[in-house]
C-alpha cells in the first residue's frame, strides 16, 4: 500500500512541476513547439499550440501566420478568415501576410486576384502559389517556368508533372517527378496516357503498400490500375482490382454521377413515348406502297448500330495506337480518339441511313442556299458551348473535345437528326416530333447530353425555318473551325 501511495505521491509533483512549467510559458515558446509539431506533419497538435501562444498574447504574428497557413493548408477557408482579417490590419504591408491573402483568394477560386496579393514573390510557397493560380487560368507557358523554379518541394514537382500532361509532353513530366507516393501515383498516370501500360501498372502494384488506406490517392491508384488491366485487356486483374475499390467506393453512385444528364433525358424520351403512344388510335384501314417505309424501331437500330460499330472502331485505333483499348477514358490519348469516335459515329450512321432511304435523304437536305444560315447559326452554338463549359464542371457533366473531327460528326448527324429522325417520329406521333428528335440526339451521342439537348432544339428549330439541314451542317462545321483556331487561348482552356 505503501508504494501505490509512493507512486500517487510521484505523479502527482511530476504534474504540478509540468503545470507549473507550462504556466510560465510565453507565446514564443508555444510559438516554437508550434513550429515544431507543424514540422512534423502534425497540424492538429501544431493548431492547438499556436491557439495557446494567442491566448498568451492575440496579437503575435508568427503565431497567427502559422495558425493561417495551417486553416489554408486544411483549406478551412472559414477558420482562416478571423485571422487573416487581424493580420490585415496588424500588418497589411508584410509579404509572409500577402502571400497568405494570396493563398485564400486561390482556394476561394479568384485566382486573378490571389496573383495580385502574391506580386512577384520568389519563395518556394509562393512561386507554387503563382503557379497553380496561372494554371487556374489556363496560362500553361507561364505557370510551367514557376513550377520548375520550385521543383526541390514536391507541390512543384507534382505542379510541373500536371502541366506537362495538359500540354501533352507525357515524358518530361515522367522524368521530373521523384518517389514521394502522390508523386509515383501521378506518374503511373502519365505513363498510362504515354500508352507505357505495363510499367505503369507494375509502378501502382508498387505505390499501393506505400499508400494508407484512408488516403484519397488509394481509391485513385486502385480505380486507375482497373482502368490499366481493363485496357491491356487482363479481363481477370481488372475485375479482381474493381471489386477491391467497390469494397470502399460506392461504384453505383460514381455511376450515377457522371451519368444522370443522360438517364434524365432517356426518363423524359421515354415519357414522351408512353404519352405519345397512348394518343394512337387503332388502324381500321391499311394503306399500300411501293415506298420502303421506315418508323421510330427502324431508326433506333440505326443509331444503335451506328453506335456500336464507331465504339468498336474507335476502341482498335486506341489499341492499335497505345495498346489500350479504354484510350477512349483515358487522358491525352482521349484527345484525339474521341474525337474520332464522333466522327465515326456520324459517318456509320449516314452512311447506313443513306444506304437504306438514298432519295428521302436528298430531299431533307434542303436547298444549298441553306448554307447562308449556318453563319450566325454557328454563332449561336458557339454561346450554348460556352454556357455549357461555364455549369460544366460544377456540375460533372461530359466535355466537348474541341477538334475538328468532333464537330464534323455532328454534322454528318445532322441530315438523320434533324431530317429522317424528325419525319419518322412525326408519322407517328404529330407535334410531339421536334422535342423527341432532340432528345433522341442526345441519347445518341454520349458525351454532352445537356448541351447536345439545347443544341437539337435550336437546330430543329433552324431546320423549320430554313426547310432544310444544310443551316445545321454548317453550324457544326463553322464551330469546329473556330474553335481549332482558338482552342489554345487561356480563356478557352479554361472554359473547356
Amino acid at each position: 500500500m505503501k508504494r501505490v501511495w509512493a507512486v500517487l505521491l510521484g505523479l502527482s509533483w511530476v504534474c504540478a512541476a509540468l503545470a507549473w512549467a507550462q504556466a510560465g510559458l510565453g507565446p514564443q515558446q508555444y510559438h516554437q513547439q508550434c513550429q515544431a509539431l507543424y514540422a512534423q506533419g502534425d497540424l492538429n497538435s501544431a493548431r492547438a499550440t499556436c491557439e495557446l501562444a494567442l491566448v498568451t498574447d492575440p496579437e503575435y504574428l508568427p503565431s497567427l501566420k502559422l495558425l493561417t497557413s495551417i486553416y489554408l493548408e486544411r483549406k478551412d477557408l472559414a477558420a482562416a478568415k478571423p485571422t487573416l482579417e487581424k493580420l490585415d490590419r496588424l500588418a497589411p504591408n508584410d509579404p509572409e501576410v500577402q502571400l497568405l491573402t494570396g493563398w485564400a483568394r486561390l482556394l476561394e477560386g479568384r485566382p486573378a486576384d490571389a496573383l495580385v496579393f502574391l506580386g512577384n514573390q520568389g519563395s518556394t510557397q509562393a512561386l507554387i502559389l503563382r503557379g497553380q493560380a496561372l494554371e487556374a487560368l489556363g496560362r500553361y507557358e507561364e505557370a510551367l517556368p514557376l513550377y520548375l523554379r520550385a521543383t526541390a518541394n514536391a507541390e512543384g514537382r507534382l505542379g510541373a508533372a500536371r502541366l506537362y500532361q495538359r500540354m501533352g509532353r507525357l515524358q518530361e513530366g515522367i522524368t521530373l517527378l521523384g518517389d514521394s507516393p502522390a508523386e509515383s501515383v501521378l506518374r503511373t498516370e502519365l505513363q498510362w496516357a504515354a500508352g507505357q501500360l505495363g510499367e505503369a501498372a507494375a509502378g501502382l502494384e508498387a505505390t499501393l503498400p506505400r499508400l494508407g488506406p484512408l488516403e484519397p490517392d488509394y481509391n485513385r491508384a486502385l480505380g486507375l490500375l482497373a482502368m490499366i488491366y481493363y485496357g491491356q485487356g487482363v479481363w481477370t486483374k481488372g475485375g479482381w482490382v474493381l471489386r477491391q475499390l467497390s469494397a470502399r467506393v460506392g461504384l453505383a453512385n460514381e455511376l450515377f454521377l457522371r451519368t444522370w444528364p443522360w438517364l434524365l433525358t432517356f426518363l423524359i424520351f421515354l415519357g414522351i413515348v408512353l404519352y405519345g403512344e397512348s394518343r394512337i388510335e387503332p388502324m381500321r384501314t391499311i394503306e399500300m406502297s411501293g415506298e420502303p417505309i421506315y418508323g421510330p424501331g427502324t431508326l433506333y437500330v440505326w443509331l444503335t448500330g451506328g453506335l456500336v460499330l464507331a465504339a468498336i472502331v474507335s476502341g482498335w485505333v486506341g489499341f492499335s495506337l497505345y495498346g489500350n483499348w479504354l484510350a477512349i477514358f483515358t487522358p491525352v490519348q482521349s484527345a484525339l480518339v474521341r474525337p474520332v469516335f464522333y466522327f465515326l459515329l456520324g459517318a456509320f450512321v449516314l452512311l447506313i441511313t443513306y444506304n437504306r432511304l438514298r432519295r428521302h435523304l436528298a430531299i431533307h437536305l434542303g436547298l444549298p442556299r441553306g448554307w447562308i444560315e449556318g453563319l450566325w447559326a454557328g454563332v449561336v452554338l458557339l454561346a450554348l458551348l460556352g454556357l455549357y463549359s461555364l455549369v460544366r464542371k460544377p456540375l460533372g457533366l461530359g466535355e466537348v473535345p474541341p477538334m475538328f473531327l468532333t464537330f464534323v460528326g455532328f454534322a454528318l448527324l445532322e441530315p438523320v437528326l434533324r431530317g429522317v429522325a424528325t419525319d419518322a417520329l412525326r408519322e407517328r406521333y404529330k407535334e410531339l416530333a421536334l422535342p423527341m428528335a432532340s432528345l433522341l440526339g442526345a441519347l445518341a451521342v454520349p458525351g454532352p447530353t445537356l448541351f447536345l439537348v439545347a443544341a437539337g432544339f435550336f437546330l430543329g428549330w433552324l431546320r423549320g425555318r430554313a426547310g432544310g439541314v444544310w443551316g445545321g451542317v454548317t453550324a457544326w462545321v463553322l464551330v469546329g473551325i473556330i474553335l481549332a483556331l482558338i482552342a489554345n487561348l487561356p480563356l478557352v482552356r479554361t472554359l473547356l
